[in-house]
């Protein structure tokens, strides 16, 4: 067995966050309890039995954001173990700049989002952030699909596919398999080989996460799922239990089976390598 991967957790403080965006999250049941300090997400990760994993910083937004220092600080914690995601907002006149410091800093990616940053994800303004992760060979996973604020119109995954044709070096991750545009995502998976998307925060959305499994399958791209808890929407032990759990619907349904060796496959053979990072050794 290899490896147990998180592709997606997240660890931030109270100040990272603006008033109106907790509220919100509160009236919108997202984000767990909306806890995640560091001591916390360092206990939920350890009792999942998590041997690597991926701190990823929150959509830069309307005064939500996770700063490239306390991510790197988070990464230092974990020698050996885990690698950090900065974002920016790609409308930002210094973007690139931020992300060329937080690469510095030793972190290994970047997490941008469509929705929540209301930003067209080809447009040439994202293009100079595109030609860094490129340029450095890291990948940026983007937030696509359904979110509790911000704007649907850029929401479907199939922007990214002038992203991913202009830039075909560019490993993409589409988070939460672009929920719930899952069929689209997977489209795009087998029309681009460098797009690959986590399965995070979908776990406790079973008839979501079965039709997509079963849409990627169909599709041959399911070698390119990747586990994510997306912490503190899940704890990582809670989203493995639910993920293992997914073929059961009760007695008198003869549904057809997810594949357990694709759930173990998904869980433990997806190495950070499959990108092309690593953490820093201890």
């Amino acid at each position: 067995m290899g490896e147990l991967v998180d592709w997606h957790t997240h660890c931030f403080l109270h100040d990272h966050r603006t008033d109106e965006d907790r509220a919100l999250q509160v009236q919108t049941n997202v984000l767990g309890d909306g806890q995640a300090d560091p001591d916390q997400h360092a206990a939920a990760i350890d009792e999942a039995g998590i041997d690597k994993f991926v701190v990823v910083a929150l959509p830069k937004r309307d005064g939500n954001h996770t700063p490239s220092e306390f991510i790197a600080e988070i990464v230092a914690r974990h020698p050996g173990r885990a690698v950090g995601f900065c974002s920016v907002h790609p409308h930002d006149e210094d973007a690139p700049v931020a992300f060329e410091h937080a690469i510095a800093l030793g972190l290994k990616g970047l997490k941008i989002s469509p929705t929540y940053q209301a930003m067209d994800p080809s447009s040439e303004v994202c293009f100079p952030l595109y030609e860094i992760a490129c340029q450095h060979d890291l990948p940026i996973m983007f937030h696509c699909g359904g979110a509790y604020t911000g704007s649907l119109e850029f929401a479907d995954p199939c922007l990214l596919d002038k992203v991913a044709m202009a830039f075909p070096r560019l490993k993409i991750i589409v988070a939460h398999f672009g929920q719930p545009y899952m069929e689209q995502t997977a489209i795009l998976m087998r029309k681009n080989p460098n797009v690959y998307a986590d399965l995070s925060a979908r776990y406790h959305r079973p008839w979501q996460l079965y039709n997509g499994l079963m849409i990627a399958q169909e599709y041959r791209v399911a070698d390119r799922i990747l586990f994510g808890s997306d912490y503190p929407v899940r704890e990582p032990a809670k989203a493995i239990a639910e993920f293992r759990a997914l073929n059961d619907w009760g007695d008198g349904l003869a549904m057809p089976r997810v594949p357990e060796s694709l759930i173990e496959a998904i869980m433990y053979e997806r190495p950070l390598a499959m990108l092309g990072i690593e953490p820093d050794p201890a």
